[in-house]
């Protein structure tokens, strides 16, 4: 927590003076004092330390002194493994430049995405607080989400991506987005493919527990992690279809939902956590949001209406800017490209998932101290998640539907 009293004095005027102006209030105020909170109930991340500052200031026009509450993000001090593995993905550089350079002109073509972020600097992040405004994580421990919930996750995820067309049309510079989640120039010994190769361990053992696949088990094994990693190809920035800036990091706990005060309906959702942005064909970002967070039974059901409404959201915001949609994605190219990504959706819900959704206790081992870190990018990482398959049901019925599907779709049918 100590990143944040490292902001000067200046500093914290600069970020007080950013949230006065974009709210419209007078910018000029007394600091009377500033002091960090711990988030009991913030969204809690794998790849940062969150925490909440609160500032006092006095306003001329009240009497009464006023108090602002910002979240911040840092990257996790005091775990030497997990900053060694942040620097080498290069995930906080990557969304301080999204935040400053990327999110602004593209928010302002469409509507608000993310968070309003008030500073973003020396890898420290601060938002405004949306879980004040009464923004939530939508899913529980399973990680699933509900139709209303995927159906305004699917109106904002429409607005990035028209907003980065939009950008690109009006032939706005673009950032060079150096892709960090899957990168394929890199050695063998490169955290992300280590992490990507173990994960594909796990399910190996996995596959040889389950019955169904007995006779074919030779077949599968050897060709399981040879059809997983297509990813790396794929979240390459397409040279025949059209790309957009993604967020590619879509799972339930990086979106955040609004809803009435009395009620279960989503108003509006925000997306956080920008550090895996890429470049690349629009489908990529849509089918990980719409099979991450979802089963295969509510696929079956309401997959190809979901995938119609993102396409009408789309027409809509392409449309307030004199953008026919089909002159830039004709439905049929957009349908061709989803069946191209469905795979991505799959290989993203194996990957996050055998971590994401276990226990909470077998989490807090990983998270909680270098060891825990470490054992998650070893041959420990198999026994952890075989432990938690054989022990828990919620974990093992997860993954046995992601897996079913990718292994009975793309495995065996190749």
């Amino acid at each position: 927590m100590a990143t944040a009293l490292e902001l000067s004095n200046s500093e914290i005027q600069g970020l007080c003076q950013n949230y006065l102006k974009n709210n419209e209030l007078n910018s000029s105020f007394k600091i009377i004092s500033y002091k960090l909170q711990p988030t009991s109930d913030a969204p809690a991340g794998f790849l940062g330390s969150h925490f909440y500052l609160q500032v006092t200031l006095k306003l001329p026009e009240n009497e009464e002194p006023k108090q602002l509450r910002f979240f911040c993000k840092s990257a996790p001090k005091g775990n030497a493994s997990r900053m060694e593995y942040l620097e080498n993905i290069g995930v906080f550089q990557k969304e301080i430049a999204v935040y400053k350079h990327v999110l602004p002109d593209l928010q302002a073509s469409v509507t608000e995405i993310a968070p309003k972020c008030y500073y973003a600097n020396n890898n420290l992040l601060i938002f405004e607080n949306l879980i004040d405004q009464g923004y939530r994580m939508g899913s529980g421990r399973d990680g699933v989400l509900n139709y209303e919930q995927l159906h305004c996750c699917l109106k904002t995820l429409a607005a990035l991506h028209a907003g980065s067309i939009i950008q690109d049309l009006k032939k706005k510079e673009r950032l060079p987005l150096e892709e960090n989640a899957y990168p394929s120039n890199v050695p063998a010994e490169h955290m992300r493919k280590v992490n990507f190769n173990q994960a594909c361990e796990v399910y190996k053992e996995i596959i040889k527990t389950l019955p169904k696949y007995e006779s074919q088990l030779d077949f599968i094994l050897a060709n399981f992690t040879k059809r997983m990693s297509i990813i790396f190809e794929l979240a390459k920035t397409s040279k025949t279809r059209l790309n957009a800036t993604l967020h590619g990091d879509l799972w339930a706990n990086n979106i955040l939902f609004q809803y009435a005060k009395y009620g279960e309906i989503p108003l509006q959702c925000r997306f956080v956590d920008f550090q895996l942005v890429r470049y690349a064909p629009p489908a990529m970002d849509l089918l990980t949001v719409l099979t991450i967070p979802t089963t295969s039974q509510f696929r079956t059901a309401h997959l190809n209406e979901l995938l119609a409404e993102y396409y009408r959201f789309m027409s809509e915001f392409l449309k307030r800017d004199g953008l026919n949609i089909a002159n830039i994605l004709p439905e049929a190219e957009y349908y061709d490209s989803v069946a191209e990504y469905r795979i991505v959706g799959l290989i993203e819900s194996l990957l996050f998932c055998h971590l994401t959704i276990l226990p909470p206790t077998f989490t807090q081992e990983l998270t909680s101290s270098s060891d825990g870190f470490n054992d998650f990018f070893s041959r420990k990482r198999i026994d952890i998640c075989m432990k938690a398959f054989q022990s828990d049901e919620p974990y093992r019925n997860r993954i046995i539907d992601m897996l079913q599907d990718f292994v009975d779709n793309f495995v065996l049918k190749t």
